[in-house]
């Protein structure tokens, strides 16, 4: 994806999501949405999180029940196809 769609996603998950919606699109954009064979991980500011679409590893999700940047940036990434194709297991780097 490029160009305008690309402007037109990003500029719409800012609006609809702020701070959030905008820390989600750089890591989207920065290659930090990382698709392993066993699992989906995004590289935190402080930690890397495991993610799916209605899931994350995070403290905001797992203990206060919010939507976070994380799952966002899933979201975005695969909205504009920058989700990076890695061919190892996850769980080997735990």
């Amino acid at each position: 994806m490029g160009g305008s769609d690309e402007r037109g996603v990003t500029a719409e998950v800012c609006r609809l999501y702020g701070a959030k919606g905008e820390k989600a699109v750089l890591a989207a954009q920065d290659g930090r949405v990382l698709q392993y064979r066993d699992f989906c991980v995004v590289i935190g500011t402080t930690d890397t999180y495991v993610v799916d679409d209605a899931f994350c590893t995070c403290g905001d999700f797992t203990y206060r029940g919010l939507q976070c940047w994380h799952i966002l940036a899933l979201r975005t990434a695969k909205a504009l196809g920058t989700v990076v194709e890695r061919d190892e297991w996850y769980q080997d780097f735990l």
